[in-house]
């Protein structure tokens, strides 16, 4: 028994049973949204914008913990969310939006400007991943689908229209684990 103790003590093994008295968070270095080399395939040119690389933070916690604050975070706003996939280190999710905030997360689309809006679909994907010091650097990343019908008959209708984020929802996820846990100095 003794030796159980001393093997979870040294090898870390009590840190996710003791509470956490400080949570320290910090910016994510700046080469975390660098884009992976590009593939050969050729790409739809329908929007011609660059994706939003989503939002990112560091927290001094094990990725469950953070990715269970914001399941817990979600359930609080009262979101509609729908086709989840969790695990201890990510989450992926669809999440309805009324017309109002779909608009809110995104950028104006000439294409689609237009178009009467009546409802949206965030697809969510957070991931959480351990580094060598003790942080997790958390990932957030979203793109939309907007539901809404063009009144110009000629133009070309969609069942829905991929429209580009504008950063703003990933950086309220963002937001909130930083006012949830204390900043580092």
């Amino acid at each position: 028994m003794l030796l159980l103790v001393l093997t979870l003590a040294t090898s870390g093994g009590f840190r996710n049973l003791v509470p956490r008295t400080t949570v320290s968070s910090r910016p994510c270095p700046s080469s975390w949204s660098t884009p992976a080399p590009e593939p050969k395939i050729k790409r739809s040119k329908r929007t011609g914008e660059t994706p939003n690389p989503g939002a990112c933070i560091e927290l001094s916690l094990s990725p469950l913990e953070v990715q269970e604050f914001l399941q817990s975070y979600a359930r609080s706003k009262h979101w509609m969310i729908f086709e989840e996939h969790l695990s201890e280190d990510s989450w992926t999710f669809s999440l309805a939006m009324t017309k109002e905030d779909l608009l809110a997360a995104t950028r104006t689309n000439p294409i689609a400007e237009k178009v009467e809006w009546r409802s949206g679909i965030a697809l969510v994907q957070v991931i959480s991943a351990p580094s060598t010091d003790g942080y997790t650097r958390t990932i957030v990343r979203t793109s939309f689908r907007g539901y809404g019908e063009n009144p110009d008959q000629f133009a070309t209708q969609r069942e829905y229209w991929e429209l580009a984020s504008n950063g703003s929802f990933e950086s309220s996820i963002v937001a909130a684990l930083q006012n949830h846990f204390k900043s580092a100095p």
